[in-house]
């Protein structure tokens, strides 16, 4: 019998697993262009970053992270854009979809928080997980800098983290 919480860790691991760079700014925003476009654009790599993770685009995540980029993950372990990325683990089981997405921008810094209700068909659960996501504006691009996720609702049946 699988246990449900170590699931929904390696789901929870595999979701920050993946995002970074400049690599022929495939996935790159332009920032301090101006506070809605910038607000935009950030919204857009939440949503690509998330697509990324879904098809196992290491290189088009690696385009959204700053290179010293740092996760907090929902267990309170941190992990740097390598870590992520070597993670990486494509699930065609598994969907994703942020709802309650709030971009906040301070010239060269953005704050995203939002929902990520993430879904296993294979699996039988869906666990919502809360998120902050900072973004800096470096080389002209925005860049996610530090996330940290928290489980808000984890799958039925199985523990909620410890705190």
């Amino acid at each position: 019998m699988t246990n449900p919480g170590l699931l929904l860790a390696a789901t929870v691991l595999a979701l920050v697993a993946m995002p970074s760079v400049s690599v022929a700014h495939a996935h790159a925003a332009s920032c301090k262009v101006d506070a809605a476009k910038d607000r935009s654009d950030i919204a857009r790599l939440e949503r690509r970053w998330i697509a990324d993770i879904a098809h196992g685009d290491r290189r088009g995540l690696a385009a959204i992270l700053a290179d010293d980029y740092v996760d907090i993950d929902w267990q309170g372990h941190r992990r740097d854009k390598q870590a992520l990325l070597d993670a990486l683990r494509p699930d065609a089981g598994k969907t994703q979809r942020i709802s309650a997405l709030q971009v906040r921008t301070w010239g060269d810094t953005a704050v995203a928080t939002g929902t990520n209700r993430v879904h296993s068909s294979a699996q039988g659960w869906t666990a919502e997980v809360s998120f902050s996501d900072v973004f800096a504006c470096i080389d002209g691009d925005w860049r996610a800098v530090s996330s940290q996720e928290t489980v808000a609702r984890p799958p039925a049946g199985a523990a909620a983290p410890a705190s």
